[in-house]
């Protein structure tokens, strides 16, 4: 695996610097590079990060100063190989120390406080199902538990407490802006499809676990300058990683389409 990142300090002199929020939802996750890429197009760029899950993965980059393009590098290097394998039902703590790997590897930093923009980890407190949002400490543990999600992976232990991911107690975690909806850039890439005909068992557990997320999640986008939810994601799964450069550009260009329908004042 290649040297570390090298972290880059933001220019801030002409382009619009807001508050993102990023959802958790997989290999759905991709999107929020595509997501940002067209957001930087368009002069409106991350000044604070929340997110949780997936989303966490890729805001780490970004607040460490990448941009999309070179996230998007990153991910075609490493991602089929680290994030490709799974053992459902087996608690996988191998992908796990893959993932862990690969992050200790290309991060430029080591703790939250040290990246270049203010970012905040969403994790669930497992023995109490209360959300926990980290903005300093060690970044990696931090982003393991974002991802814990429950059967797929086990909980991470941080300090006493041990975490699952953040998406279960909300997977649109805009606390730390809720002072500053109005500025937020908020990103969910669950889209429920329209319910026609029998679901499978994975369709089913899938539009379970996000249903239980809805009203959460309805909640946190009240009141954002941007809701972005490209409906189109609906036909992918979690799991669904070669699908990746797809669910990347169905993010870029819905997102191109939203603030073309509402220009930046």
């Amino acid at each position: 695996m290649s040297e570390r990142l090298g972290m880059k300090t933001p220019n801030t002199t002409e382009d619009q610097r807001v508050p993102f929020v990023l959802s958790g939802g997989g290999a759905r996750g991709f999107a929020h590079i595509g997501v940002l890429e067209a957001c930087e197009e368009a002069g409106l760029l991350p000044g604070a990060i929340s997110a949780t899950s997936a989303g966490a993965l890729i805001g780490a980059y970004i607040a460490a100063g990448l941009q999309p393009k070179e996230v998007v590098a990153l991910m075609r290097t490493y991602a089929p190989g680290v994030f490709g394998r799974w053992r459902i039902l087996r608690g996988d703590r191998l992908t796990q120390n893959r993932i862990r790997a690969f992050l200790e590897a290309t991060l430029p930093v080591q703790r939250i406080e040290q990246l270049a923009i203010p970012f905040f980890v969403s994790v669930t407190d497992l023995t109490t199902g209360r959300q926990c949002l980290l903005h300093e400490g060690d970044l990696v543990p931090a982003l393991l538990a974002a991802c814990a999600v429950p059967v797929l992976f086990p909980p991470v232990t941080i300090g006493t407490q041990r975490y699952v991911d953040g998406g279960l107690s909300n997977n649109l975690p805009i606390e730390p802006f809720n002072d500053r909806r109005h500025e937020v850039v908020a990103v969910y890439v669950n889209p429920l499809a329209p319910l026609t005909g029998r679901l499978s068992m994975r369709e089913t557990i899938d539009r379970t676990l996000h249903l239980s997320f809805r009203e959460v999640v309805a909640r946190s986008s009240e009141g954002c300058r941007y809701y972005i939810e490209p409906p189109d994601l609906a036909s992918f799964g979690i799991l669904d990683i070669h699908h990746a450069e797809r669910i990347r550009r169905i993010g870029r260009e819905y997102t191109r389409q939203v603030l073309a329908g509402r220009p930046l004042a």
